[in-house]
């Protein structure tokens, strides 16, 4: 009973609170009443009690490691790539209000720029050429809209391997 009474005075506090500190690592956006009103810096910002509320997010640089993607080249063999992107948040207002889920946008965008990429040239093109910087700009022109500055995009594993892949009419019976 103690510990809901404390919940309940915290949020009573930091809805009534005149005030919102921003560290230098954030970044912020106040909404009044739902609605963007305007963007937090680092510093100490004024509040309307009630009216505002504040949502910020850490705008420094960071990396997200991808899942491994299997893709298939021009030339029609199996590789298998792995990738990091580094990156940071460069418009605090579109990352947080125009997108919903953040790392899954990035994740997305990138996993998509390496494929169209991949599947487009053959695979003695794709040991030979450094396509991360083509899957770089190609992520960085789209992320620019979500207010994401990429940075560098890493394979951090490449391989060509085999792919067994079976192709059946007939569902297996249920049991």
């Amino acid at each position: 009973m103690f510990e809901r009474i404390l919940d309940f005075l915290a949020a009573f506090w930091d809805v009534m609170r005149p005030w919102v500190v921003i560290n230098d690592f954030e970044g912020g956006v106040i909404l009044r009443f739902g609605r963007y009103h305007r963007d937090l810096v680092p510093g100490l910002h004024w509040k309307l009690p009630i009216a505002d509320t504040t949502v910020t997010t850490s705008t420094v640089i960071t990396t997200m490691a991808l899942r491994p993607q299997t893709l298939t080249t021009a030339d029609n063999l199996t590789v298998v790539i792995s990738a990091i992107v580094k990156y940071r948040i460069s418009d605090v207002r579109a990352y947080l209000l125009d997108i919903w889920d953040s790392a899954d946008v990035l994740n997305d965008l990138t996993l998509g720029a390496i494929k169209e990429i991949v599947m487009s040239v053959d695979y003695s093109e794709l040991r030979q050429h450094r396509i991360e910087d083509q899957v770089l700009e190609l992520v960085q022109n789209e992320a620019d809209e979500y207010g994401v500055h990429i940075y560098k995009v890493t394979f951090t594993d490449f391989g060509k391997v085999r792919s067994l892949r079976l192709i059946t009419n007939e569902l297996p019976p249920l049991e």
